[in-house]
């Protein structure tokens, strides 16, 4: 008699199927399956997938199969029926939404009450792990379920009943936040207040070239900022070591050249690198980010093609562990044939033994393993020519990072010299220089890192000339702005989201014109700042408040370990949300509460009526009314705002682009564009054919008119 295997994928169904035989037969579910029904137009009584009685404190859901897996899951059924076998196996991903997925099947296709179903969890597709899992099958874990179910419930209370209250607050249609998602703008939104707040304090550096007995040069600074300003003595009887101006930093300039310089000091130290631990769903991430250039979402659909299996011909390649994890630790099979791999390519001297990675992060959730490969002799060289680029580079990174977690610490040297100049007895400044060498690469071998600044030949007391001075002007900068790659590390510490989420979060935050990506910059709109306003007076010690969705996240993880009823969780945040929004609807009824302009963005776009052409400003920078303005004077006022209007009689709301020259909020003007938003919140070839496209029509009019 035959058995049957449900996973997600068609491509992971192909690896198990290889792997288990003829015995069994593997299908694929295609993903989730089911969702809570949403309430429509037609039918008015309906609801947003929930029922919460809080008298009782019950919550009933509502579920619906998508209407593009019904035919699938008709497959399924029927060939349970003709196969008739004799153990059904659930063996969608280890986590809470592959435990939801092996829920939602068994209950559709009514599974969950016959003996012959089990569960099998594996966070490798091996033949080693699929045995094993398959020897030891395990019952649905239903607390991981209800865990799964109070996160699903909250979500959709706060994405779908704030929403038309919001949009009428802010005057924007079509806009919503969520129970995770507000949180994340609101501290995009933090970063950009301590921006604006930031008063820019001037401070200069010197740089200079020295050269010694021997004709040979080094370079040498002397920093006065307000960071670091110990390298120094300005004044030894006043302590002033800031160099405030230009005129101040010049006359330093002079003194050290009439100078008498010599060598204060030569002194060497030794430190030690330490290897980073293997990736956790955060972190690959946040360095794919900055690295390779990723988005959270494009990394995760990577890392989940490397999982689930690249298909090679007849075969499929199964390369890493499961990417969605929040725990470094690595199995002692791994780490036994990473140290063989390492003594075999490199030698034992840079084999530390095994490295043990234990720390998880702040509420980490289920026990898995890194992500690392799943063969750590599949070195990327080896099947380059059975990935595309992008799978290449994720592998390769994934796979340099595991194995130089099990290398040995690098040692450096480095070397300070200290020039003394000595202009009076009162005047001493000090010039610094540093020099980094490494005297053992260690785990820095993996990626060819071997940087040698060599010192010059210099002793104590040894005098030196200046051969050139030079000062520069700086400003003291405020915090950058975030990236994706540093909000999912500030999300991670603040104990908000989870591994499988936190690609998400990115694309709502900025799919609802929150939060626009410039430069890999993330900046917060008029649009998110006017969501702020009204959302914090309301909800700021609610959803809007970062310890109290840290706080719901820990609730998630205890309703997972069997320690807290999911639905007593999930009424006491209906109720408190529920009493509130009445009074977000009083604010989008109330046109004296909102600001009409706090939906303007400021963009980077000429205004074709002033200038004759739709072009970008060069040299661009953000002004307080966080707008994007020319640093030169002649471009003043001749940019473009994207003005968003709610049609009272329609539900089609709109938007155009106008001249902050020719516009005034209410009146009419011909300074208007119908250029699509894609012009200004876009980048590169899509936004330059927009733009060369509107120009061309531009310069068609000129000619028609002219005729």
């Amino acid at each position: 008699m035959s058995n049957l295997v449900i996973v997600e994928s068609p491509v992971k169904a192909k690896a198990l199927q290889n792997y288990l035989g003829g015995s069994y037969n593997v299908l694929a579910s295609y993903g989730h399956i089911r969702d809570l029904t949403k309430r429509t137009w037609k039918d008015k009584n309906s609801n947003n997938g929930y029922k919460i009685d809080l008298n009782s404190k019950a919550v009933d859901l509502n579920w619906a199969v998508d209407p593009k897996s019904k035919k699938n899951i008709l497959e399924i059924s029927k060939s349970i029926k003709k196969i008739n076998p004799e153990f059904i196996y659930l063996a969608s991903d280890p986590d809470r939404e592959g435990e939801a997925i092996a829920w939602h099947l068994g209950d559709e296709l009514k599974l969950l009450e016959k003996k012959n179903v089990s569960r099998v969890v594996f966070h490798e597709i091996t033949e080693t792990a699929i045995k094993n899992s398959f020897d030891n099958p395990q019952k649905l874990d239903l607390n991981l379920v209800d865990a799964y179910k109070a996160r699903r419930v909250m979500d959709r209370i706060v994405g779908f009943e704030i929403s038309g209250p919001l949009s009428s607050a802010i005057r924007v249609g079509g806009r919503a936040t969520g129970r995770v998602q507000g949180p994340a703008l609101l501290i995009v939104n933090n970063r950009e207040n301590e921006i604006k707040a930031h008063n820019p304090t001037e401070y200069w550096t010197i740089e200079s070239e020295l050269i010694d007995s021997t004709k040979k040069t080094f370079n040498v600074s002397l920093k006065g900022n307000l960071e670091d300003a110990n390298y120094y003595v300005f004044d030894i009887k006043k302590g002033n070591n800031i160099i405030s101006n230009k005129k101040i930093a010049e006359s330093i300039s002079e003194k050290i050249k009439n100078s008498i310089l010599k060598v204060n000091s030569i002194k060497k130290s030794e430190f030690i690198s330490k290897p980073r631990p293997p990736f956790i769903t955060s972190t690959l991430q946040q360095t794919a980010s900055n690295e390779l250039r990723l988005s959270p979402r494009k990394t995760m659909d990577l890392a989940q093609q490397l999982f689930r299996g690249i298909e090679s011909g007849n075969e499929v390649l199964n390369l890493i562990t499961y990417m969605r994890t929040d725990s470094t630790f690595l199995s002692d099979e791994i780490l036994n044939s990473t140290g063989k791999y390492i003594n075999e390519k490199y030698g034992k001297e840079f084999y530390e033994g095994s490295r043990k990675y234990s720390k998880k992060s702040i509420n980490a959730q289920e026990a898995h393993e890194a992500i690392r490969p799943t063969n750590i002799f599949n070195n990327p060289e080896k099947i380059k020519d059975k990935l595309n680029t992008q799978q290449y580079n994720l592998y390769k990174l994934i796979w340099e990072r595991t194995v130089a977690s099990q290398m040995k610490n690098s040692l450096t040297e480095k070397t300070v010299v200290l020039v003394e100049a000595k202009f009076n007895d009162q005047e001493i400044y000090f010039l610094n220089s540093e020099y980094n060498k490494i005297l053992f690469e260690g785990f820095k071998i993996i990626d060819g890192e071997n940087k040698i600044d060599v010192p010059p030949n210099l002793s104590i007391e040894d005098i030196v000339k200046v051969s050139s001075i030079k000062e520069f002007q700086n400003y003291t900068k405020p915090k950058n702005r975030y990236t994706e790659a540093s909000l999912i590390k500030e999300l991670e510490t603040s104990g908000i989201g989870r591994p499988s989420t936190y690609a998400s979060i990115l694309d709502r935050i900025q799919h609802h014109s929150a939060v626009i990506a410039m430069r890999r910059s993330l900046h917060r709109t008029n649009v998110g700042k006017s969501m702020i306003n009204a959302l914090k007076p309301i909800y700021g010690d609610h959803f809007m408040s970062l310890e109290f969705t840290s706080n719901i996240e820990q609730q998630l993880d205890n309703i997972a370990q069997g320690n807290l009823d999911w639905q007593s969780v999930v009424c006491e945040f209906y109720e408190i949300f529920n009493e509130r929004l009445n009074k977000l609807r009083e604010v989008g009824n109330d046109s004296t509460l909102v600001d009409p302009t706090s939906s303007h963005h400021f963009t980077d776009i000429h205004c074709p009526k002033c200038t004759g052409t739709i072009e970008l400003c060069e040299k661009i920078e953000f002004d307080k009314t966080n707008g994007l303005r020319e640093k030169s004077e002649n471009c003043e006022n001749i940019h473009m705002k994207w003005i968003p209007i709610k049609r009272k009689k329609s539900t089609d709301d709109g938007a155009f682009l106008a001249c902050e020259k020719g516009y005034v909020d209410g009146a009419k003007t011909d300074h208007k564009s119908s250029l699509s938003e894609k012009c200004w919140t876009t980048t590169g070839r899509n936004r330059k054919s927009i733009l060369e496209y509107e120009n061309n029509k531009l310069e068609t009019s000129k000619i028609e008119n002219n005729r």
